[in-house]
């Protein structure tokens, strides 16, 4: 109990630091995180790996659109306006008050998500076993508090927040092998406008999240991965070349048109792709010094619009 209470208040201290810090000035609040994995300080005058130029981009360029792509409210207008209507998931409400959720109206399963944070979603697998009072108080502390202050990653602070709920998806038994804790998640990474590689997360759990990365052609490139710790090494595991790859391929340049750099989520059912997210200003850590580089290496910002 008193580490679980030790650990809330460092969390609070946390949240108001990042708070200051982004008012104060971002690129202290960006700089925080970045050194703590990379050791150094970005580098704001002559950014080079990929986490620098996104951090870059965060505070010399309109980020209005990133706010709107990031919003999984609002970015089923987005997705849609590019044609990709099919890879929606079905959508059963939104609230900004969760309080006026009508569990009632709800089907047996569904997945709760705050539209504005990171892993602020729940799994709703029997509606009869949730403790409607306990998720109601849950998800109102997701709205009051705005995502966003850590590392600067100020586009999210612009969400309206609201709680969505959405249909609960089920992949085939082939990847419930593989991943038995977690759907599979195809994050495509995509640099102006083209796929570039994809990261493969699964099997997460609290204690662990397994990667792989592969081509656009499917071939295995796990060695960019640094592995250790929270992301355990497994060679022995191969995720099979998906049936849809060159149809999530082509929504994934679709949704990433027009933009520097983006990386489009996706699940599959059915053979099909359904779009998950997309983030425009990802976690890091994960990836050898030389990939991010490399990916870097790909975004010119003399090329991206800067505003004061």
């Amino acid at each position: 109990m008193a580490n679980k209470i030790i650990l809330s208040v460092y969390k609070e201290y946390l949240y108001y630091r990042n708070k200051l810090l982004c008012k104060i000035n971002p690129k202290i609040a960006a700089n925080i995180v970045y050194k703590k994995v990379k050791g150094r300080n970005i580098n704001w005058e002559n950014p080079q790996d990929l986490i620098e130029k996104i951090a870059w981009m965060e505070l010399n360029t309109d980020t209005n659109l990133w706010t709107l792509c990031s919003d999984k409210y609002k970015v089923r207008e987005f997705i849609k306006e590019r044609g990709c209507e099919d890879t929606l998931v079905k959508l059963y409400g939104a609230w900004k008050d969760p309080y006026k959720i009508d569990f009632d109206k709800l089907p047996k399963q569904f997945v709760l998500k705050a539209n504005n944070g990171c892993g602020t979603v729940m799994i709703v697998k029997d509606k009869n076993e949730l403790d409607i009072e306990k998720t109601k108080k849950a998800l109102k502390n997701w709205v009051k508090r705005p995502y966003g202050y850590s590392s600067a990653q100020l586009h999210y602070l612009k969400i309206e927040p609201y709680i969505i709920a959405e249909e609960l998806l089920t992949q085939d038994n082939t990847l419930n092998k593989i991943s038995p804790s977690s759907m599979v998640d195809y994050k495509v990474w995509c640099i102006n406008g083209e796929p570039e590689a994809i990261l493969m997360t699964f099997d997460r759990t609290k204690e662990s999240l397994k990667l792989k990365l592969y081509s656009t052609e499917w071939e295995d490139i796990s060695y960019h991965i640094v592995y250790g710790g929270h992301y355990p090494k497994i060679d022995n595991i191969h995720i099979p070349k998906p049936k849809c790859l060159e149809s999530m391929l082509q929504f994934a340049k679709k949704l990433s048109a027009g933009f520097p750099e983006v990386r489009v989520d996706f699940y599959i059912v059915d053979n099909t792709p359904k779009f998950g997210e997309l983030t425009f200003s990802t976690g890091f850590g994960y990836f050898t010094e030389e990939y991010y580089k490399y990916l870097g290496s790909k975004i010119d910002l003399t090329k991206v619009k800067r505003i004061k």
